[in-house]
């Protein structure tokens, strides 16, 4: 026979409830970080927020006062930034910055020959701002070394269309490199300011051919003034060396000459006579 099984509710064994009611264990690396973020939650939410914000302040980029930027988006040219902070998106946008206020430009001195043939030895300066922020980006890959060659050609042209005569005008030269220079650069958005020449000095062999000619020039102005009231020849040697050949024709103009002073001293003596008689 077999046993008739008991009637009446069913309990599971006391084994059973235990295992049941016993969890899982936590692997290792879980309890490390239960436990960190339970005891230091709040240092970890600084040092995240930090590190996010270090993360966008490198993607970023800062506009200083007195410059702007060009923004690229994929390479591509779209906007004119001011100063301040500006977040980009990293591989996809860049910023070129580039300086507004007035800056000034020295060219070391420059050899120029003027239509005279005469050389001069010339310094310039410039003084420019940048007005246009994209055409300076944009339409040159230098700005700075594109405005060094365009002052050298200004230079070179102002002075060579000068002679012996004009190129003492410094001023009229200084406003002629301005007007040149602006034509020049403004396809690049760059506005002149000034320009001029701080020094501006002929060479030695100039030099000495200039003083010959003041020389010539002032002889032949006094060859004129006394070949009014003296003979030719006598006014040849009134003007000419300190030093005569010796030949007969040139001791005659000596004599002449020595003549001329006597008379001339002779008609001053009586002169005087006249004017002390008239005060008598």
């Amino acid at each position: 026979m077999h046993p008739t099984p008991r009637t009446g509710t069913y309990s599971r064994s006391a084994f059973q409830e235990q295992e049941e009611e016993t969890p899982e264990p936590k692997p290792g690396w879980r309890r490390f970080f239960s436990v960190l973020i339970e005891k230091m939650g709040d240092d970890l939410f600084v040092i995240l927020a930090a590190t996010i914000g270090a993360v966008v302040r490198a993607a970023g980029v800062q506009v200083q006062s007195g410059h702007k930027g060009l923004l690229f988006h994929f390479g591509r040219a779209t906007k004119v930034l001011d100063h301040g902070f500006r977040p980009l998106i990293p591989y996809f946008q860049s910023v070129a910055i580039v300086p507004t206020r007035s800056r000034t430009m020295d060219l070391p001195s420059q050899r120029v020959v003027n239509q005279d043939g005469l050389v001069y030895f010339a310094d310039a300066n410039l003084v420019y701002h940048v007005q246009d922020v994209r055409r300076a980006v944009v339409e040159i890959d230098n700005l700075e070394e594109g405005m060094m060659q365009m002052l050298t050609l200004g230079v070179q042209e102002v002075l060579r269309a000068t002679n012996r005569h004009t190129i003492a005008d410094t001023g009229a030269l200084a406003l002629a490199l301005e007007q040149t220079l602006a034509v020049r650069l403004e396809p690049w958005g760059v506005c002149v300011d000034k320009a001029g020449f701080p020094t501006l000095s002929p060479s030695a062999k100039s030099l000495r051919i200039t003083q010959l000619d003041e020389r010539v020039a002032e002889r032949q102005a006094r060859y004129q003034a006394f070949r009014q009231n003296l003979p030719s020849p006598l006014a040849s040697a009134l003007v000419g060396t300190r030093r005569f050949p010796r030949s007969k024709t040139n001791r005659l103009i000596r004599m002449a000459i020595k003549r001329a002073a006597a008379h001339k001293q002779a008609r001053e003596q009586i002169l005087f006579i006249q004017k002390l008689e008239r005060e008598d």
